[in-house]
């Protein structure tokens, strides 16, 4: 029997492991001292356990963004990813429901869950050039008005 403080220590590790490993994150690196990107969304009119990604507005995007880069991670577990996928950036900053085609929407059971959406601004050659986070909590009370649609 392993003593609890090695599970846990364990446990870490193997989360750190498979994080790193499910592609998160921007391309190239490390994105904490790029400009922030502001990020809004709902899952209004979205139906809940779908692959319909909702409708994504992206400002302050720098001059010369080519693609957003989106990712919808489920901050409560680290094995839950959502994917997301690469868009041509509209001068709009709008990202149109269903665009994201490796995207898998929440489908929480009993809990809410808390999620991120995650986006970069790329440039043409596919440097990252900004970032930009907006959490939100997806609720039972959400999935039964969505489901009941």
């Amino acid at each position: 029997m392993m003593p609890n403080s090695l599970r846990a220590g364990f446990a870490l590790a193997l989360m750190a492991l498979v994080g790193g490993c499910a592609g998160s994150g921007p391309p190239g690196g490390d994105d904490r001292r790029l400009p922030e990107l502001g990020v809004d969304f709902s899952w209004k009119d979205v139906p809940a356990c779908t692959n319909t990604s909702p409708r994504i507005v992206v400002r302050n995007a720098p001059a010369g963004t080519a693609r957003f880069r989106v990712e919808l991670v489920d901050k409560d577990s680290a094995f839950a990813r959502h994917g997301g996928g690469e868009v041509t950036a509209d001068p709009s900053g709008v990202i149109a429901p269903g665009a994201l085609t490796a995207y898998r929407g929440p489908c929480p059971a009993q809990v809410a869950i808390h999620y991120e959406m995650r986006v970069w601004a790329l440039d043409a050659s596919g440097k990252v050039v900004a970032r930009g986070v907006r959490e939100d909590t997806f609720t039972p009370a959400r999935l039964s008005r969505s489901i009941r649609r």
